[in-house]
């Protein structure tokens, strides 16, 4: 179904950047959370549409990967792509391209998607209609089996700090947005560390306002590292691992060629 593909244009603001002028990770992925509800209001299945309907029922983010060739600059705008790509009973896949204003790509994402209740906050299924939106023209972006299974495989004093659930973190659905958990986790990642070329994420418990989480990070190999947000009773909330390239402020590279 060609109608289940949205296109989305964002202006890159100055707040939204790093020190290298570029759209941050964070940045990038509140792009692509806002370029699915948008979505998902034009097919009729989005939170609003739930609540009109009188379905106390509401969409989280599962799963995240994120690929990127290049990030955007401050004044760039960007264009987000994207469509439902699958799914099965409870699960529900949703893929997106990025590309820049002249339509050159800069980076790929795949999603999974599950329904909560809001009032028992436990899954539902994913009623039929919403399958029957799958874009079909399209394949998976990132193939069949995008995301790797994540373990923790550091100690549990490599800690990053500790973080309390602010009000202002928290989201429509009454717990932390997860675009905060990639903030949170980022910040184990060293200064000089360079651009994050691939994310994957799992969020697998939701935190609430007041609660504390905190957050590990190892480095696996050179610019590959494993991450953990978790309660003081060792209950995980989210594991990642991102992968790094080391990069110079501003884009520019060793051998002196400038990223565009």
């Amino acid at each position: 179904m060609d109608e289940a593909f949205g296109t989305y244009e964002f202006d890159v603001r100055t707040y939204e950047c790093g020190p290298d002028g570029r759209a941050s990770l964070p940045t990038i992925c509140n792009y692509l959370q806002e370029a699915a509800s948008r979505n998902a209001e034009s097919l009729k299945f989005s939170k609003t549409n739930f609540d009109a309907a009188g379905e106390n029922i509401s969409w989280v983010l599962t799963r995240l990967r994120v690929k990127m060739d290049r990030y955007p600059r401050w004044e760039d705008r960007a264009t987000v792509a994207t469509w439902p790509s699958g799914g099965r009973r409870i699960v529900a896949y949703r893929d997106f391209e990025i590309r820049d204003a002249a339509g050159a790509h800069l980076g790929s994402a795949t999603s999974e998607w599950m329904l909560i209740d809001l009032s028992s906050r436990r899954v539902v299924p994913i009623p039929g209609y919403v399958f029957s939106c799958v874009n079909t023209a399209r394949g998976r972006i990132l193939g069949e089996t995008p995301f790797a299974k994540l373990r923790w495989e550091g100690p549990a004093e490599a800690n990053a700090g500790t973080f309390r659930a602010k009000r202002g973190d928290i989201d429509m659905n009454g717990h932390v947005n997860n675009v905060h958990y990639v903030e949170w986790l980022l910040e184990g990642v060293p200064a000089d560390a360079g651009v994050c070329r691939d994310f994957d994420i799992v969020f697998k418990a939701e935190t609430l306002a007041g609660e504390d989480v905190n957050a590990a990070c190892v480095e696996q190999a050179p610019g590959t590292r494993l991450h953990r947000l978790f309660a003081a009773d060792g209950r995980d909330h989210v594991l990642a691992k991102t992968e790094f390239e080391r990069r110079l402020p501003f884009g520019r590279q060793a051998g002196g060629e400038v990223e565009s």
